[in-house]
């Protein structure tokens, strides 16, 4: 056991020199192999969560042979399974006959709405487009505000700018959930072309609407667009804050807090206008929110020293779900520094700290942090193990494969297996 123990140590001090960039046609071989036998084992499970996770992990595989199973599973009995089926078998987009007579039996027969909308968007990534925009524009008219909301989330799987129309007219829906999800979804395919519509939007009746609007037109939107949007926010906020509020649907202050600091960190960080941070500065200085967290990082990915200096304060906070926010939020930033931050968390007592950390890493290409992915590959956790393997792979590195293996061989729990199946499949594909 005990020259076992030194083996695994040297081997880690050989990973963190140098990682592994690739994997030989026959290892590749291999691991598919096992990472197969497991997705198709748990194909077989009573838990009806393990067959979902495993029909949806089937479709993110981009292996075909999986097709067969993936059509039987359309007539599982639980309508979430046959509804993450359509999707795998839109995911791998193989036109496979037999396939897409069961699509489009359940589209047309099935009794669940969830199960008939993924077939549809499914045929259309199949090429059956005449049938399926059929079913998608009914179901986008339906007088059901739910319906309406859950095709457009449906369809963005096919992303397709072919829908952008389709949202489009959803931008002026009655129901501000389908409004919502038109922008999501137009932000989701990069629909620069739709920037003037979503502007009519930064004065819906719903605050979180408007930050949504805001946020994709500082995405999509040119200067131009965002210092206009930033105009009529400014104004809004002015009528607000004077009490003229006759046209906000239930205000919550929270989320007008968040809308002000939205309003301020685009000014800043869009068109580097820092002449109104106040508000800024006022929530960053009384880290005691979430949205503490947020102004801070807004004022440091700015370039404040001081604002930088307090990232610590939120990252080490007493509150788990404080750090895993703050921690959440700095994954998205794009400065040299942040990593630096990560890695302070990344032996966090909490997993879910741990979990978020491993997979923030993937996003600096930095010999530090491959080193500190590497030792993560050691978390008492396997869910930290999965998200470490993936970032280290996102980085050029394949050492987390036999980490994967060895969850896939030795772990009990079938939830856990598919994960490392499906992380297992991405290293092989990539």
């Amino acid at each position: 056991m005990k020259s076992l123990q030194i083996l695994l140590s040297l081997m880690m001090v050989v990973l963190l020199i140098s990682c592994a960039s690739g994997i030989s046609k026959k290892g590749k071989g291999i691991l598919q192999n096992n990472a197969s036998t497991v997705l198709t084992d748990a194909f077989s499970n009573e838990e009806y969560f393990v067959l979902n996770d495993a029909v949806e992990a089937m479709g993110n595989s981009e292996d075909v042979s999986f097709v067969p199973l993936l059509t039987d599973a359309l007539h599982d009995p639980d309508y979430i399974v046959r509804m993450q089926a359509a999707r795998s078998l839109g995911n791998l987009g193989l036109r496979d006959t037999t396939a897409i007579i069961s699509l489009k039996l359940v589209l047309n027969f099935d009794s669940e709405f969830a199960a008939r909308k993924a077939a549809a968007v499914a045929l259309y990534r199949l090429g059956e487009k005449e049938l399926a925009m059929k079913f998608i524009k009914e179901a986008l008219n339906d007088e059901s505000g739910m319906i309406r909301s859950s095709m457009i989330t449906e369809t963005t799987f096919a992303k397709s700018d072919e829908f952008i129309p389709l949202y489009i007219e959803r931008l002026k829906d009655e129901v501000g959930l389908v409004r919502d999800d038109a922008i999501s979804a137009l932000s989701f395919l990069d629909a620069r072309s739709a920037v003037p519509q979503i502007m009519e939007t930064i004065q819906d009746s719903f605050l979180l609407i408007r930050i949504n609007a805001i946020a994709t037109i500082s995405d999509l939107g040119d200067s131009t667009q965002i210092r206009e949007a930033m105009n009529i926010t400014k104004a809004e906020i002015d009528k607000i804050e004077a009490g003229e509020m006759d046209n906000i649907f239930s205000f919550d202050e929270n989320q007008f807090m968040a809308y002000k600091i939205l309003y301020e960190g685009t000014l800043l960080l869009e068109l580097d206008d820092a002449t109104s941070t106040d508000y800024l500065w006022d929530i960053t200085i009384n880290p005691n929110t979430n949205l503490s967290a947020l102004s801070t990082i807004i004022l440091a990915q700015w370039g404040e020293e001081y604002a930088i200096e307090l990232i610590e304060d939120f990252i080490t906070h007493e509150d788990v779900n404080f750090r895993v926010n703050a921690v959440s939020i700095l994954g998205r930033i794009d400065k040299e520094w942040v990593w630096r931050y990560l890695l302070m968390d990344r032996q966090d007592k909490d997993v879910e700290v741990r979990k978020v950390v491993a997979y923030a890493l993937r996003f600096y290409n930095e010999k530090e942090v491959k080193e500190a992915l590497v030792t993560m590959l050691e978390d008492p956790d396997p869910y930290v193990q999965i998200e470490a393997s993936l970032s280290l792979n996102e980085l050029g590195c394949k050492d987390g494969y036999h980490v994967l293996q060895a969850i896939m061989n030795n772990n009990e729990d079938w939830y856990i297996k598919v994960k490392a199946a499906e992380a297992l499949y991405s290293i092989i594909n990539s």
